[in-house]
């Protein structure tokens, strides 16, 4: 069972569930949230999730296609639940989606829905930025935040720039503060990866132990040269870049 309740600032909705969700139960709440996101744009949502018996595949399906439909139409989620597992899953999932996603305890219910309403709405600034020096093949990408379709597509244009005026590229990825990717700008990066040929070498700066493990682990997938610094050796990894 679902219960979908439209808050009085028409921003701010809560979905209760409770037991097994049918495919009635998804298309009717579905249809409740689309007409909500269509007179008032953006939503914030807060999912009451009290006890969770499952969903039937095909509401299970047609939430999958629900969520691509409206991956943009949600600011902030906040996610009530005592199964660990589910808050884990949430707190997995504001690396991903464009939202920004709390997890919190059911004894938290009111501290999340204070969180949803005095949360900030400001757009964040752009997770990348690129950066040249003129008449160099090395140029610069900074992480910083989470990163959007538009980004990936942004940064992809700069490096069709820079390929047009030299045969290869050097790239130096300095990963300050990555907070998760958008899927769709996933999408857009395997598509170009055929790029990667007319990139020579990347050296890829991190201080998180986790982005610095991954980085090493895809050391020689990829038909480039690559090595991993840490953010106090980056004047060493402009170094190798720039002499080799």
């Amino acid at each position: 069972m679902i219960e979908y309740k439209q808050a009085l600032d028409n921003k701010t909705a809560e979905i209760i569930v409770e037991g097994k969700v049918t495919e009635a139960d998804f298309d009717r709440v579905s249809a409740q949230i689309s007409n909500d996101i269509e007179k008032y744009g953006k939503l914030r949502l807060l999912e009451d999730i009290r006890n969770f018996e499952g969903m039937d595949l095909i509401a299970l399906w047609k939430d999958a296609q629900f969520g691509l439909k409206h991956f943009n139409d949600f600011s902030h989620v906040a996610v009530v639940a005592d199964a660990e597992w589910m808050r884990t899953l949430a707190t997995a999932a504001d690396t991903v989606l464009s939202a920004e996603v709390k997890a919190f305890e059911r004894t938290s219910l009111e501290v999340a829905r204070n969180w949803l309403i005095t949360a900030s709405g400001e757009t964040l600034e752009s997770g990348i930025h690129y950066s040249r020096t003129e008449n160099s093949p090395v140029v610069e990408i900074v992480v910083e935040g989470k990163v959007t379709a538009a980004d990936v597509s942004s940064v992809i244009q700069e490096i069709e720039t820079d390929l047009a005026r030299h045969d290869k590229l050097r790239i130096l990825e300095d990963i300050r503060d990555f907070k998760g990717v958008d899927p769709m700008a996933f999408w857009i990066d395997l598509k170009n990866i055929s790029k990667l040929n007319q990139i020579s070498h990347v050296a890829i700066v991190a201080d998180a132990k986790w982005t610095q493990t991954v980085a090493t682990a895809i050391v020689g997938l990829y038909p480039v040269e690559m090595k991993v610094y840490e953010r106090s050796q980056i004047e060493t990894a402009r170094a190798w870049l720039e002499n080799s």
